[in-house]
């Protein structure tokens, strides 16, 4: 009598049903993903934001005033990374460009930051922190 031979695998149907609830799961946790590098990225404009204070600072030392131009104060427009950009002194957001300055800085389109909720980031030379996430709020995230 002859054996019949046995075929071990999977079948179509078993691998298309695989296959789709890899794509269901992909599905759900690219956004996730790229939401949470978005996050990550955001330390960029904080880098940026930190090291332009400390130029103006060292330029109100030598200078006994604050400027409103940053390329005297040897100040880059762009995060080190480039994932925020425009990096501006906000006209009239102390009254006195001499004694004080705010600093704002905004997502680039690099990779999609720009999509991140948080639009901008500030920072007050008397050391106030704050994000534009629906309207300008105290603290980085």
């Amino acid at each position: 009598m002859i054996k019949p031979i046995k075929y071990s695998g999977f079948t179509l149907m078993e691998v298309m049903i695989a296959v789709l609830i890899v794509g269901i799961l992909a599905a759900i946790a690219y956004p996730s993903y790229e939401n949470s590098i978005r996050k990550g990225r955001r330390n960029d404009a904080m880098v940026a934001l930190t090291v332009a204070a400390q130029k103006l600072d060292v330029f109100r030392a030598r200078m006994a005033t604050y400027t409103d131009d940053l390329a005297l104060a040897n100040i880059m427009v762009t995060s080190p990374e480039g994932y925020y950009g425009n990096l501006t002194i906000v006209a009239g957001a102390c009254g006195n460009i001499a004694s004080c300055y705010t600093l704002e800085i905004i997502p680039t389109a690099k990779n999609g930051q720009d999509e991140d909720t948080i639009t901008g980031f500030r920072l007050h030379s008397t050391g106030v922190r704050e994000r534009n996430e629906w309207g300008w709020t105290p603290g980085w995230k």
